[in-house]
């Protein structure tokens, strides 16, 4: 069949012949835009002043995202006492789109804004306001004399100019530095240094530094999915028949993204895998959210770039492969060819996860047996056929029973291949009623990794806790800290192996830390400030020595739980043992101190003996104290 295309000045029609009908379908000029957000090479889109050429030329309603730190700057410049402004960050962070809204709020133009020059100026409130848009792209004089001239500013109480700078971290500070050294200069780097790491300045510094990396991604994820999928200009795909009798494939991708069948379910899984990789230190820039969200509704490996567009669809509906274009496969980049998705920083994020690789014994017994296991036909009929269209396919339940009957390797393969995108469904779909009976997560590397977010969850709510998990975590510790399968967790055990050598276990006992609040002693999870947790260790209580605090990020969390069930794999590396070694000496160090102090400074030994303290398991492999005294 042979597919025409003719063009129109408000939309793009094309009229397909199949079986002597004429089907008619249009091309939406916002999927063509919005595929330039997705992971293809030159995504040149995801620059700001290349959008608003863009939006202009193709006369494409903006996507519209909450401007971090605007009303902030705004409120600053219209303060009594205003001062100057950078925005740093990491590359797609908004730094540009931040500047440019401050701009138009000022009353600077939007035609001014879209020229060539990255330094812009507006009259504001009696001062002069210098917005430079990003100071990367500035010559190394030009940066060096507005640096300077910024620098004159600061020092300067009632200074005619104020500075908007948007810069990435490093390049902020190699500029800072390549500026001529003057007094004022070398006082505004130090400043810079200081803010950068969190270091308190004085408050009548006239300077305020933003750093747009520190806005979770969790939250920004729900308002990148609205603003695109409730895009005004969806409203060009209506009456479209591309797809014939089967839905558009683009618009499936759509609908599940908007979580109407689901409540949200997609959504809120993502955000949960943003989450945990936030609190392992991950870092997603809107840009990159922005490319998953338009990779989520695009991705189809069968097109150029691993994206659809409107045209791709009549070819696609003959070919039957619009379950190639499943949206939670999307999710990690498997629309891509393998060597590209390795590439992207993104895909490479979500695929630590091992979503796919992973198996939950029970979800697998369903996807491969549930067809002809009686007790698991409901199950199956639940999980893989209420989904015609990415789940029980014609193709999964061909590559099923070919398995189910022993086929040759290839065949096995294929199905294999098959599961591994059932999996990957599955975790996106599995109602919440479901998923511990199932054991959802473990269809990741974090299989804690829901438990975690439940606690941050409680701890961030000030609610009680299981009461499970702090005594996991602590059997966790203790096994670390001595070396053996020991089984207490109503005492922190914190041994030692009596000298330097590198021995692996640790029969020395310094002290048994109470768990529940005893004599000031006690262990407990508290709340961080990002949304995450921290194991606390009280020994006293006073204030000398304070509370010894370990951050618990989701890697150390799922450590300490696999390793307090009895089983570690090899895909942990020894960083987070190396980490819980690190706290156990600052406990070891604490514990010296402590009996130090109440000791009043005087040596441990009585009469010339020495008292030593060995650990010992009993019957149930719970820690007991054998004392041995040493005359010296």
């Amino acid at each position: 069949m042979r597919v025409s295309i003719v063009h129109k000045v408000e939309s793009q029609s094309a009229h397909c012949a199949a079986g002597g009908k004429m089907t008619v379908f249009q091309t939406n000029r916002f999927v063509k835009f919005l595929r330039n957000y997705g992971p293809i090479p030159t995504n040149d889109n995801l620059f700001d002043e290349v959008i608003q050429r863009t939006l202009l030329r193709e006369r494409i309603e903006p996507i519209t995202l909450p401007v971090q730190f605007r009303d902030e700057i705004l409120a600053n410049l219209k303060s009594g006492r205003p001062v100057s402004e950078i925005l740093t960050g990491t590359a797609g962070d908004g730094k540009t789109y931040c500047c440019r809204s401050v701009w138009l709020a000022c009353g600077g133009s939007e035609a001014e804004w879209n020229g060539k020059s990255k330094v812009k100026s507006v009259s504001f409130d009696g001062r002069e306001l210098i917005v430079i848009k990003d100071l990367s792209e500035l010559d190394a004089d030009v940066s060096a004399q507005l640096l300077t001239q910024m620098a004159e500013s600061l020092a300067t109480p009632d200074a005619g100019a104020l500075f908007l700078v948007a810069a990435n971290h490093g390049q902020l500070l190699e500029k800072l530095k390549a500026t001529p050294k003057t007094a004022a200069t070398i006082a505004m780097t130090k400043m810079v240094e200081a803010m950068l790491v969190g270091d308190e300045v004085a408050p009548e510094i006239r300077l305020n530094l933003r750093d747009m990396s520190q806005a979770p991604a969790a939250d920004m994820i729900g308002r990148v999915i609205e603003s695109i999928t409730n895009h005004p200009d969806w409203t060009q795909c209506e009456g479209c028949q591309a797809a014939g009798s089967g839905k558009c494939p683009i618009q499936e991708n759509r609908d599940r993204v908007r979580g109407l069948a689901d409540g949200d379910l997609l959504h809120r899984r993502l955000r949960a895998l943003i989450t945990l990789s936030e609190q392992n230190g991950v870092h997603f820039p809107v840009r990159q959210l922005l490319m998953l969200v338009a990779n989520l509704i695009l991705g189809h490996p069968g097109c150029r770039d691993g994206l659809m567009t409107c045209t791709d669809i009549p070819d696609l509906a003959i070919k039957g492969t619009f379950d190639q274009a499943s949206v939670f496969r999307n999710v990690f980049g498997e629309n891509l060819p393998a060597r590209r998705t390795e590439k992207i920083d993104l895909f490479r994020k979500l695929n630590a996860f091992g979503i796919g690789s992973e198996a939950s014994h029970r979800v697998d017994n369903i996807l491969v047996y549930g067809a002809d296991d009686p007790a698991l036909n409901d199950a199956y009929g639940e999980m893989v056929l209420n989904d015609p269209v990415y789940g029980g396919t014609a193709t999964y339940r061909r590559a099923q029973q070919d398995y189910l009957e022993g086929a040759d390797t290839d065949a096995r393969d294929e199905f294999l291949k098959l599961l591994r995108v059932q999996r990957q469904r599955v975790f996106f779909t599995l109602p919440e009623d479901r998923a511990e009976a199932l054991s959802l997560w473990d269809l990741t590397i974090f299989r804690s990794g829901g438990l975690y977010l439940q606690v941050a969850d409680l701890l961030a709510a000030k609610k009680v806790l299981p009461r499970s998990v702090l005594p996991v975590l602590v059997r966790g510790l203790n096994r670390i800290f001595t070396g053996m399968l020991i089984q207490t967790h109503d005492d922190l055990v914190l041994a030692t192996s009596g000298s330097y050598s590198q021995s692996k276990t640790s029969p020395l006992l310094d002290e048994m830390i109470s768990v529940p609040r005893k004599a000031g002693q006690k262990v407990d999870l508290v709340a961080d400030d990002v949304g995450g947790m921290v194991l606390e260790v009280r020994l006293s209580k006073g204030d000398d020595p304070g509370a010894i605090r370990l951050p618990l990020t989701p890697t150390r969390f799922e450590f300490l739980v696999r390793v307090s069930d009895g089983a570690l794999p090899s895909s942990f590396s020894l960083e987070c043992h190396e980490d819980l070694l690190a706290f156990k000496a600052k406990l070891l160090s604490a514990t010296h101190r402590e009996r130090f102090l109440a000791a009043d400074g005087e040596d441990e030994t009585v009469d010339g003996e020495l008292v030593l303290q060995f650990i010992e398991l009993d019957g149930d492999g719970q820690a007991a104290v054998r004392r041995v005294t040493v005359r010296l």
